[in-house]
């Protein structure tokens, strides 16, 4: 019964050392903290005391693509020590820049000004909304850190609606056919097209006439202008990839690219409407037929104008008088061509006024053993 009363005082005895031993052991040494430490308590001596006069975010408002702009904040310090500012870390984004940067310091000594300014450019593409800043560390106890922000919204100098390429699918090349698309400018309401271009002086023209305010507000645009964009009669026949050039008085996008796609169908017609082939053993050479159809032929004459190399190309009437108007011709790969690609188009004029010229797309792939090898 001793034994036991002594073992229960000797663990009251070592439990109670060991909340001493704990309590009067030095603190562990703390982990590192960043460049500003948590002021509490009462602040003794002199201080510096930053001062922001305006608001810590700045909206622009809006600003086009490829432009650059800065904002500047007025800083005082009211107290009576110098004050120092620095960049922490990096801006949010490359396209910012912060004064004082990296690695500077920006000192104002006691009722002292200055300034720091962010300056950013829209080089980049960006999406609409543009929030960039970057925050910034004091040696002022009341206020150790501290952000700055530039926010608003960015567009392209010039808009076109639809934004793509202007299409016209399927047309007779026997009628004319339009289509329109829309130019303004949200940071240049005024926006004036100088002048326009087209690939085919003579088959692709284009007017332009102000949009109405009404339909300008649905582009979320204070004015706008409509650009009616016309294929006259006789556009060479298949598919076809134009181009216009829309030129403006805007300083940062003086010149508009816009593509015009699409494919034109008329008396003349190609089956199938182009040559496409892969693997092509260039030992052996390859050949290909289409039919050229001619409505109301009238002993219609061809003659190929253009060819991708080294393809031989070659049209006959065909010899059935059942099939009046119809046509045979052979693309031919000639035998022993070296391994290479293939792409363009054959081009055929003809005396038909009614379709001069016909486009028929070639894309091939000749390899050496027709399988790759």
């Amino acid at each position: 019964m001793l034994r036991w009363v002594i073992l229960v005082v000797a663990v009251v005895f070592l439990t109670g050392a060991a909340t001493l031993i704990v309590q009067y052991l030095p603190e562990s040494s703390p982990e590192p903290t960043s460049q500003v430490a948590v002021v509490s308590g009462d602040i003794k001596g002199p201080q510096p005391r930053i001062v922001l006069t305006e608001d810590q975010t700045f909206n622009f408002g809006k600003m086009p693509k490829h432009d650059k702009s800065s904002h500047a904040w007025p800083i005082q310090n009211t107290g009576e020590a110098p004050l120092e500012i620095r960049l922490q870390g990096k801006t949010t984004c490359s396209c910012t820049v912060a004064k004082p940067g990296e690695n500077e310091a920006l000192v104002i000594p006691p009722g002292g000004k200055d300034q720091i300014v962010l300056s950013w450019h829209t080089n980049k593409d960006l999406g609409e909304d543009l929030s960039q800043g970057g925050t910034f560390l004091t040696n002022d106890p009341r206020q150790p850190t501290f952000s700055l922000t530039v926010m608003g919204k960015v567009y392209p100098a010039v808009s076109i609606y639809p934004p793509e390429a202007l299409q016209f699918p399927q047309i007779s090349n026997e009628e004319a056919h339009s289509a329109r698309i829309a130019i303004f400018s949200r940071d240049r309401p005024d926006l004036k097209v100088t002048g326009i271009a087209t690939s085919k002086p003579g088959l692709l023209v284009a007017d332009v006439k102000p949009m109405p305010e009404a339909d300008a507000k649905q582009l979320k645009a204070e004015k706008a202008q409509v650009i009616t964009v016309t294929i006259k009669p006789g556009m060479p026949l298949g598919r076809f990839d134009e181009e216009m050039v829309i030129h403006t008085d805007h300083p940062k996008e003086p010149e508009i690219k816009v593509s015009v796609l699409g494919h034109a169908f008329g008396p003349i017609s190609v089956t199938p409407e182009g040559v496409r082939q892969m693997n092509v053993d260039g030992t052996r050479g390859f050949s290909r037929e289409l039919v050229v159809t001619v409505r109301s032929d009238k002993g219609t004459r061809f003659e190929v104008v253009q060819k991708p190399s080294p393809l031989e190309i070659s049209i006959a009437p065909n010899d059935d008088a059942r099939h009046k108007g119809r046509y045979r011709m052979t693309v031919t790969v000639p035998p022993g061509t070296a391994p290479s690609k293939i792409e363009g188009e054959i081009v055929l004029k003809t005396n038909d006024q009614r379709a001069a010229e016909v486009r028929i797309p070639v894309k091939m792939l000749v390899t050496r053993s027709g399988a790759g090898g």
